[in-house]
């Protein structure tokens, strides 16, 4: 009987004696706050970047779309989508047979005016030479110089006839306005085409070494753009590949898109950086705005808000942790600037949990 009173008794002071610690530990022990990962407070470099998107598009003349002022056949279309091709080389003729004979008909006739204008010529001078010794009359003599200068004036007028019609000759031999790869063929040979009429061009010719980049900057964020401004830029195609360029123009007229303003900036592609990318890309871009070198850096996730206040959670010892009150100057991709607050070395936390009662 003792001995059952014993071992109950002591359950109960055991039974106390836990039940005490936990509530020592709810209601006097101070809550502690768990550091999971930690960084070096260190001296750096820290680049102001501002993310957008951009759009890779041929420059101004760099796609040349070539219609025809002749009326006639397709008899011969030299490319395809997708050659190449020179400035000045032939790459569509239309049926030019009509024009051809017309141009030999004009020449005959300027043939023939050429011998009027010649014989109006020589009968001009002999009769200003007869009419010195009074063997004509000056009748004769201004008949002869209207039938020259009239004989001239038709020579003239066919001669002009036979350049407006070797000019039209000229509208049926289509050549390529400059360098580049026919990126549009919209006819065929055999087709008829009629000037005037033709809508859709026969060939579009681009040259895709001439590209440049536009950037839809929102108006909250175009007061940090200016000109000459280092851009670096991938494409989705080409992940691991970084194109660098810089802002060259910045276009005053506002675009609006779902009631959003953005202003347009353009980067200039380089040829080389043009061997691979393609008009209509999307590009991630990175505009650097600011970059500021040998300053005092933590990482992003070291920076806590609270309150209103940026803070950081400086580790103190093993396991003391003290919440300090910093000041953040320029904010990079993945670390910032530290003003006031920390000094270089210090331990802070960038994952950490704290207990309830201490979160703001």
């Amino acid at each position: 009987m003792i001995r059952r009173i014993i071992i109950i008794i002591t359950a109960l002071i055991l039974s106390l004696a836990i039940g005490g610690f936990f509530a020592y530990k709810k209601f006097f022990q101070k809550p502690s706050i768990k550091i999971i990962e930690t960084a070096k407070a260190e001296r750096g470099t820290i680049r102001g970047v501002l993310v957008a998107s951009g759009i890779i598009k041929p420059q101004v003349g760099a796609v040349v779309k070539v219609g025809a002022r002749a009326t006639g056949t397709i008899v011969k279309m030299n490319v395809r989508v997708g050659d190449r091709v020179k400035k000045g080389q032939l790459i569509a003729l239309i049926d030019d047979r009509e024009i051809q004979k017309l141009i030999e008909q004009q020449k005959a006739a300027i043939k023939e005016a050429e011998a009027n204008y010649q014989y109006s010529k020589i009968n001009y001078e002999r009769q200003l030479e007869l009419i010195k010794y009074e063997y004509t009359t000056q009748d004769q003599v201004d008949k002869a110089k209207n039938q020259l200068d009239t004989s001239l004036a038709i020579l003239k007028e066919r001669t002009a006839s036979l350049l407006q019609t070797e000019t039209r000759l000229s509208y049926t031999r289509i050549y390529a306005p400059i360098d580049g790869v026919v990126s549009e063929v919209t006819a065929q040979e055999g087709e008829t085409i009629v000037a005037g009429l033709q809508v859709a061009n026969l060939v579009t010719v681009m040259d895709p070494s001439r590209l440049e980049m536009w950037i839809y900057i929102d108006e909250t964020e175009i007061g940090r753009v200016k000109l000459n401004q280092n851009v670096e830029y991938y494409v989705d195609t080409f992940p691991d590949k970084l194109f660098k360029g810089n802002i060259e123009k910045i276009y005053p007229q506002p675009v609006v898109k779902d009631n959003i303003v953005y202003y347009l900036c353009i980067v200039k592609v380089s040829s080389e950086d043009s061997i691979y990318l393609r008009p209509e890309m999307t590009a991630n871009v990175r505009i650097i705005f600011e970059e500021k070198e040998d300053i005092l850096t933590v990482p992003n996730s070291a920076i806590k808000f609270e309150k209103g206040r940026q803070v950081a959670y400086k580790v103190t010892g093993v396991d003391g942790v003290e919440r300090v009150e910093i000041k953040v100057g320029l904010r990079g991709e993945n670390r910032s600037e530290i003003v006031s607050g920390l000094k270089e070395g210090d331990t802070v936390a960038t994952k950490l949990i704290l207990p309830v009662q201490a979160r703001p």
